[in-house]
Order: C-alpha cells, then sequence, then structure tokens
C-alpha cells in the first residue's frame, strides 16, 4: 500500500483540524438552551470570522444566546466587529409558551449569563426592540453578515428580509435559520428570493439554515 501523497496530505491535516475546531465549539456552546444546529452555527462562526466582506454583524432573534455565541465567538477569534442582537426576549408569538417566559417573563437576564459565562458579552451589542423598530432606527452602517431567526410565520420573515436587506453590503451574506418543512413560512420567503437570482446568489443549504450572498 502506497503512502499518501506530500499534495493530499495537508489537505487531510487541515480536516482535521477544522473537526477539532467545530466539536470543541459544538461542546462548548451545548449548554446554552437554544435550537441552532451545531452545523448552522459553525457556519456562522465561520462567515463572521472568515468572511471578506465588510460591515456589522445583525442577528434578529437571540432567545437565550445561543446562536450569538457562535457568531460573537467567530468575530471576536478575528478581532473583528461585535453582533448586534436584535430581540424583545419575551418569547414573541413563537415562543410566549416556553416556560421560562410564563414563569421569568424575559430570557434576557440568561442570553447575558450565558455570553458572560462564556466570555462573550463584551462583543455583543444586545438591542431590545422588536425587529421592525430596529430596523427603522439603525444607523450601523453596512451589514456583512444578516442572521434572520425571529417569527418565522411568512410575513414576519418577508418583513424582516425588505427591511434589513437593503443595509446588507454587496457580497454580504443572510442566513435563514429554520428553513425545514416545519416552518413553511420560513421555506416559502427562501424559495421566492431563489427567484431572485439578480441580486441574490443562494450558496446552500446546511442543517436547517438556507444562505444567500447579495450581489447587488
Amino acid at each position: 500500500m502506497s503512502a499518501p501523497s506530500a499534495a493530499t496530505a495537508p489537505g487531510l491535516f487541515a480536516d482535521a483540524r477544522t473537526a477539532l475546531e467545530f466539536f470543541d465549539l459544538a461542546v462548548r456552546f451545548k449548554k446554552i438552551k437554544g435550537w441552532v444546529h451545531a452545523a448552522d452555527g459553525y457556519l456562522l462562526y465561520r462567515l463572521a470570522r472568515d468572511d471578506a466582506a465588510k460591515g456589522a454583524i445583525v442577528e434578529i432573534g437571540s432567545w437565550m444566546g445561543l446562536s450569538t455565541a457562535w457568531l460573537a465567538a467567530g468575530s471576536k477569534a478575528a478581532g473583528r466587529e461585535p453582533v448586534h442582537a436584535v430581540d424583545v426576549f419575551d418569547g414573541g408569538e413563537m415562543l410566549k409558551d416556553e416556560a421560562v417566559v410564563k414563569e421569568e417573563g424575559t430570557t434576557y437576564h440568561h442570553f447575558v449569563e450565558h455570553l458572560e459565562a462564556e466570555g462573550l458579552f463584551d462583543h455583543v451589542r444586545p438591542i431590545v426592540a422588536e425587529s421592525a423598530a430596529a430596523a427603522r432606527a439603525w444607523n450601523g452602517g453596512a451589514i456583512r453578515l444578516l442572521f434572520i431567526d425571529g417569527d418565522h410565520r411568512y410575513e414576519a420573515v418577508k418583513q424582516d428580509f425588505e427591511l434589513w436587506s437593503p443595509h446588507v453590503a454587496p457580497g454580504g451574506w443572510v442566513v435563514f435559520d429554520d428553513a425545514t418543512e416545519h416552518y413553511p413560512g420560513v421555506v416559502r420567503f427562501t424559495n421566492e428570493l431563489l427567484a431572485d437570482a439578480a441580486h441574490w446568489q443562494h450558496q446552500q443549504k446546511t442543517a436547517s439554515t438556507e444562505t444567500f450572498r447579495k450581489i447587488a
């Protein structure tokens, strides 16, 4: 049996390092309650850390900080910009019946505690507001990475996109969470966006996310 070529071996080692990085982060953030698949979290981490686009990072929907942690960890690792986390922190229409909301009225203190425990809260700028109000008041300039994970009803997803996407810089990214059969509103909107290939280039479906890059 012949030995691996010199050209092949570096790629294998790079893949192993990537797998170890993913595993370590997935274990690190496992204790934060949320529904972001680890593969989607790692995509957010790598986009926040490595993508060459310039601008802010904005997250619509934070809950207890799981996706926020992935984003902030990536951006902080590269010494880049903080994450603007937009949420009302009261569950909204989707999560208002969760026990923590009924018992405590808010998840904001859990959000802060989780991010502080991970040493990431200093790299996060919470915006406690409805997404629409935050978008209309946005003065943070161009956005390089927009993560939409708020109200999953079709009209709400469409509104989030229409209000925030004009701020996304050409070459910037929009990632939609929960683009699965369980959330037909998200699927319906992302399917519609596929038709706008002149402005939005579809990249890939990961575990539960759909990712688009702004062309113009």
